[in-house]
């Protein structure tokens, strides 16, 4: 079997001590363990680890912290090139981060160029790459993405529109494509017992510059909002409460207990995006349809799983930068029990049928078997 190195964005063991003590979900390990148990020889690493204090890495990092200031694009080769020997001694690399997928090709297309070893890049929002990119280093950096796209053997997706719209952008082949499933602990994540119809609180939560909170922030409802993000400023009035803080990366961090605690006990979830084409807020959506939660979300020309999401079914989706659907959507949930109801259980079971880990597994199972 050929050896096979696979890297996300780590916390990976710590993760796992939180999992085996149920406080935690099996979300976000990739299928790895269920690669393992299918015979497959992986190797675990973390693509964020800290470079060596040296001075070569010092200045490095000071060049790539620069071009990443000014394009915002996380291209990084030396975290490539401090770990290039292990690398070269395995027949496959995998990266299931953007970054670090870019950083594969990069350095292998214009450090060693005449390595074969395989490569595998995965991306969540590979065809919005220039949205923040000044506009004279646009064309310099699609030859630039171009080129490292043309060095990865194969390039895996998390969304079907980003996969479509990045191919005709890059001119990507069909077979060096693939996208992948993401799926939920739909054991961890659960109703509560008895019905929320009655709480007075929505919320919302995610990292991700895609979200549009800005629309979000624009509704009037009778009912408070609370977001939790990195996005914004603390607030605590009568309408909003802004809470800070990502996934335990601050003192201020929710544990996954703790968020799920607020999503069984909210009225709704709302899930604002921008329109892209990044399959943006995929994970709160599903976490929250198996917390049998009725979720507003936008409907983007990202949105990942469009013919399993319908309107007023198992969820509610609304027009990007549209405050006044977001107010319609809570209104209709407000004024109609039944339906209420309805979305909250068809929500768990879309999440049960349609995005378990199980179908995750099996989705991340058939990519590795095609090209290894």
């Amino acid at each position: 079997m050929p050896k096979i190195l696979v890297f996300d964005k780590g916390g990976r063991k710590e993760r796992k001590e939180l999992i085996n003590k149920k406080k935690a979900p099996r979300d976000f390990l990739q299928g790895i363990d269920y690669l393992k148990l299918n015979g497959f020889d992986i190797e675990y690493f973390s693509s964020s680890e800290k470079y060596e204090k040296s001075i070569i890495f010092f200045l490095g990092r000071i060049l790539e912290q620069f071009f990443s200031k000014i394009t915002n694009i996380g291209i990084r080769p030396l975290s490539v090139f401090r770990i290039r020997k292990k690398i070269n001694k395995s027949d496959y690399v995998v990266s299931f981060t953007d970054g670090f997928s870019l950083s594969l090709g990069f350095y292998y297309s214009f450090f060693e160029p005449k390595s074969r070893i395989k490569l595998a890049g995965a991306f969540h929002k590979l065809s919005d790459f220039d949205t923040k990119l000044p506009f004279f280093l646009r064309s310099l950096y699609l030859r630039i993405f171009s080129k490292i796209l043309r060095r990865l053997d194969y390039i895996i997706f998390f969304g079907g529109a980003d996969r479509l719209n990045s191919s005709r952008i890059f001119n990507l082949k069909d077979e060096k494509t693939f996208l992948i499933k993401f799926g939920v602990d739909t054991s961890f994540w659960v109703p509560k017992e008895s019905s929320s119809f009655s709480s007075n609180y929505l919320f919302s939560i995610g990292q991700d510059p895609a979200r549009d909170f800005e629309t979000l922030l624009k509704v009037k409802t009778n009912k408070k909002i609370h977001i939790h993000t990195c996005l914004l400023a603390p607030i605590n009035n009568e309408q909003f409460k802004i809470t800070n803080g990502s996934y335990r990366d601050t003192k201020n961090g929710l544990t996954d207990i703790e968020v799920r605690k607020l999503y069984q006990d909210a009225f709704s979830i709302i899930i604002p995006l921008k329109n892209v084409f990044q399959p943006s807020g995929y994970s709160v959506t599903l976490q929250a349809l198996a917390c049998g939660k009725p979720v507003i979300l936008t409907l983007t020309k990202g949105l990942w799983a469009p013919t399993s999401f319908k309107n007023l079914e198992n969820c509610i989706l609304v027009k990007p930068s549209s405050e006044s659907e977001i107010q319609n959507a809570i209104n209709l949930l407000e004024n109609n029990e039944e339906l209420y109801r309805t979305i909250s259980t068809n929500a768990r079971e879309t999440a049960k049928k349609h995005f378990s880990l199980y179908k995750s597994n099996e989705s991340t199972l058939g990519i590795f078997k095609n090209f290894v």
